[in-house]
């Protein structure tokens, strides 16, 4: 898949996951933001009849005669604004006794002229609510022809009279502000959602870039290690050609003079002679040095490794690690290991890996050039 590719298609699957989570998460803010509003507006309601009904008949108590006591809530609730909320009173027959509007005082609420929905789902005309003398809140229904919105009412009586305090808040400006602050909402989410769209594209961006090169180098560094090792395996076919060509001639013409040639060993009380040719690898084991050969055959020796490899030929054998000196003869093949190690594979197998470490890698890749 191409780049571009591989950057939209990630960009859209993150997209729409979070389109997802934010529009659920943003139906579910506005919902329970309305419910909160409504039940606000329900208990600000009920409070402020409450208070208002609370002060009345305290000023009922003092002594202050029942005309004095409207005139001066009428005084304080005059041209008040209607629109979004108001206070007025109502007697229990109904008659409006305190309005910000003058002339709809003395007015009386006939039956069916607006119906009464309780918070218990009870329906019953306005009228009757206000008969009842009881404390009340829920939505007042005006009829169609009235052109008036419904209203949150809570009605509270007052003691010691027949007065219905009653607090109103117009439903069509609670449903304006709740569509304002839809609008806030979804402003909000829309700023909130492309930023945050542009934020994960610029974060895909960088981490697939940072990605690639990682892998890019990765991949160049296997190919080097695959050159370097299709090089020496090479530079091994042609070693083991030579080798093979020399067998019935003098394998050490450009040897050392001082190079061994054969190597003495025991086998129970039998003196046993190994040609260097006949020998695959030493090795190390429990600190006694073994020799195995060609034939899988295994013996140890009384030399010490260090010993051997200065008497050995530098160019047929070659001390791998502290643990191996090899046969150029015996490497099957050379495979790449862990970090800049190289792993030696031999035939006859070795029990334990053969490793050249890093640091002997150039030395071991020279030796093979030679």
């Amino acid at each position: 898949m191409k780049k571009f590719n591989l950057y939209t298609v990630t960009f859209f699957a993150v997209s729409i996951v979070i389109l997802m989570i934010s529009f659920f998460s943003f139906q579910y803010l506005y919902t329970s933001s309305k419910e909160d509003l409504f039940n606000s507006k329900f208990e600000a309601g009920k409070r402020e009849a409450r208070e208002i009904g609370k002060l009345l008949e305290l000023q009922l108590k003092d002594g202050i005669s029942k005309e004095n006591v409207i005139q001066n809530l009428q005084n304080s609730i005059v041209n008040t604004d209607t629109q979004s909320g108001f206070i007025c009173m109502y007697n229990q027959n109904g008659i409006e006794l305190c309005h910000p509007n003058p002339a709809l005082i003395g007015q009386k609420i006939n039956k069916n002229n607006s119906g009464f929905t309780s918070g218990d789902e009870n329906k019953s005309d306005f009228i009757e609510i206000l008969n009842s003398g009881k404390e009340n809140t829920g939505i007042r229904n005006f009829n169609k022809n009235s052109n008036r919105a419904s209203e949150i009412v809570s009605v509270f009586p007052v003691v010691g009279s027949n007065w219905m305090v009653a607090s109103h808040a117009n439903t069509e400006v609670i449903e304006q502000q709740i569509s304002d602050l839809y609008l806030k909402f979804l402003i909000v989410f829309l700023i909130a959602t492309l930023c945050i769209l542009g934020i994960s594209f610029l974060l895909i961006r960088m981490i697939y870039r940072k990605y690639e090169a990682q892998k890019n180098d990765e991949i160049r560094n296997l190919n080097d290690e695959i050159n370097s090792l299709t090089a020496m395996n090479t530079q091994l076919n042609i070693i083991h050609e030579k080798l093979k060509l020399s067998d019935n001639h003098s394998l050490n013409e450009d040897s050392t003079e001082n190079s061994k040639k054969r190597i003495i060993t025991y086998h129970k009380d039998e003196l046993i002679s190994l040609e260097s040719s006949e020998i695959a690898y030493f090795f190390l084991e429990n600190n006694i040095v073994y020799v195995k050969t060609n034939t899988e055959n295994q013996y140890s020796i009384n030399s010490s490794l260090d010993e051997l490899i200065k008497t050995l030929d530098s160019k047929i054998f070659y001390r791998a690690n502290r643990q191996f000196i090899i046969n150029v003869k015996a490497i099957n093949n050379i495979l790449v290991y862990g970090k800049n190690q190289l792993k030696i594979v031999t035939k006859p197998e070795s029990d334990e890996i053969i490793l050249i470490s890093k640091n002997k890698v150039a030395e071991f890749k020279k030796w093979l050039e030679q």
